[in-house]
């Protein structure tokens, strides 16, 4: 049950008196809050000389007038807090019972403030149970303060999403034979990379056939919802049998570089193609892609994971052969959306990734590896080397990551390390450590100076994520 709205947040800021600059910090905390229709009671402005000073604290604390109590933490706080010492001592001796005698608590709100010189987070022992928003890190603070302002209103910050169905993969059956399973063995035997070659190349270009050929013979002129979406479902077997072949990928010398060719080449003949199959189509070749890169990270081929990313495709469609990043496999799937949104009888931001993320191949990836790769692909057209557009991949699953714990996170957090950075800047194609970071500095600029366009959907809370949300410039590589 979600909480209800506040329409006149009021609040009580506690926090340890430190130097002039920190004090200021506190104060221009509060009056952003106070411009954005908050009201806030807090010591500076709200305890006059001859006042006294726990009758004050208390009656903040207690005043059920007050929606919440934002505590702002530091490394003074801590001590002081744990110690009983001073104001906070005081405080914390007043609002320590009440968190503890709380059921739900919801008033109390822990919010990291500043970290200490080691980067830690400095909590008191009584708040350890206790989550946390984090305004200690510049590059998101904007972001986190939306955050506290959304839940002081009482806005929910991350809704739970709607029970959705069953899948219907739960009681399936394997949808790749067993004959195409044991044909595929072939390439685990020791023939030459010749030969392997041969068969590999030949199993891709019977796929890129069968997804040409799929329900051509179909009367799929004006279908209803659910024969559409029922059409997309049965590209499925297509989809497991690419993912069946692409885990043999490593018994193939330069495997990625004949994924790409049957890849660009099925699109550019779908792309010669007319009617609502073509949609279908058009979206197996999108998700797939996501799919390989997914693989291709999961495995840390990060060669393989560069060319693909980095590869420059050619578009061969009624306008000519135009040279063409991997955005070539991006579409929009507008029937897809609306077949999925009146199945559910919801109104999915995408209905397209909700499909994907209902029917995932769990034996390929988990989701966040899915989602991961799909942002990834964002990433890459923000920071890469060789992409060259005017626009970036949108990364339509992005709204299914897990933000306390998703791939997105790890990466970024491993990027403090220098043999990691090294890593990372292979994949998004670039020759040494340096030129990765002119260019993260370069959009981290841009970032900040309000020049770059954020993307997310319309009506979405939740931003696609990019590297400098998550770390700073002058963090990359900065441990060994």
């Amino acid at each position: 049950m979600s909480n209800p709205k506040i329409d006149h947040p009021k609040v009580f800021i506690s926090y340890a008196w430190g130097t002039e600059e920190y004090q200021d910090k506190v104060l221009s905390l509060a009056k952003d809050l106070m411009s954005d229709g908050i009201d806030v009671l807090i010591d500076k402005w709200s305890l006059k000389e001859g006042h006294n000073t726990y009758a004050f604290m208390e009656q903040c604390v207690n005043d059920p007038s007050i929606t919440n109590v934002l505590i702002l933490l530091d490394e003074q706080y801590e001590k002081k807090a744990n110690l009983k010492s001073g104001g906070v001592g005081t405080e914390t001796q007043i609002i320590s019972p009440e968190i503890y005698n709380m059921v739900k608590q919801e008033k109390f709100l822990p919010v990291v403030f500043e970290r200490g010189v080691d980067g830690n987070i400095h909590k008191p022992t009584y708040l350890n149970g206790l989550l946390h928003f984090d305004l200690s890190i510049s590059e998101q603070y904007d972001y986190e303060y939306q955050k506290i302002v959304k839940r002081l209103y009482g806005i929910e910050i991350y809704q739970k999403p709607d029970l959705g169905n069953i899948p219907s993969w739960l009681d399936s059956s394997p949808i790749v034979s067993t004959r195409t399973r044991s044909a595929y063995d072939i390439l685990k035997t020791n023939s030459s990379d010749i030969v392997l070659t041969e068969k590999f190349t030949l199993f891709l270009s019977h796929l890129k056939d069968k997804i040409i050929q799929f329900k051509n013979d179909d009367d799929s002129s004006d279908p209803s919802y659910s024969k559409y979406l029922s059409a997309y479902t049965d590209s499925r077997s297509i989809r497991d049998e690419f993912l069946l072949l692409i885990k043999y990928v490593s018994y193939i010398k330069s495997g990625e570089q004949n994924i790409a060719n049957m890849l660009e080449a099925t699109q550019n003949l779908v792309c010669l193609e007319n009617g609502l199959l073509k949609e279908i189509k058009l979206a197996l070749l999108h998700e797939l892609f996501i799919y390989v890169i997914a693989i291709y990270y999961k495995n840390q081929n990060l060669d393989g994971l560069a060319y693909f990313l980095g590869k420059t495709y050619f578009n061969n469609d009624r306008f000519g052969n135009r040279a063409e990043n991997f955005n070539l496999f991006f579409s929009s799937h507008p029937n897809i959306d609306n077949a999925v949104n009146k199945r559910d009888g919801k109104k999915y931001l995408s209905g397209t990734a909700q499909y994907w993320i209902d029917s995932l191949d769990t034996e390929t990836c988990s989701k966040r590896e899915f989602v991961f790769a799909d942002i990834l692909c964002f990433n890459y057209a923000v920071f890469g080397k060789d992409y060259h557009r005017d626009w970036y991949w949108f990364p339509i699953t992005y709204i299914y990551s897990d933000h306390e714990n998703d791939l997105m996170h790890a990466f970024t957090a491993k990027l403090q390390s220098s043999e990691y950075l090294s890593k990372a800047a292979q994949i998004f194609g670039y020759d040494n450590v340096q030129e990765f970071n002119k260019k993260f500095t370069e959009i981290e600029a841009m970032y900040k100076a309000g020049n770059f366009r954020e993307y997310r959907y319309p009506s979405a809370f939740e931003r696609a994520p990019i590297l400098c949300h998550e770390i700073n410039s002058e963090s990359l590589g900065a441990l060994k």
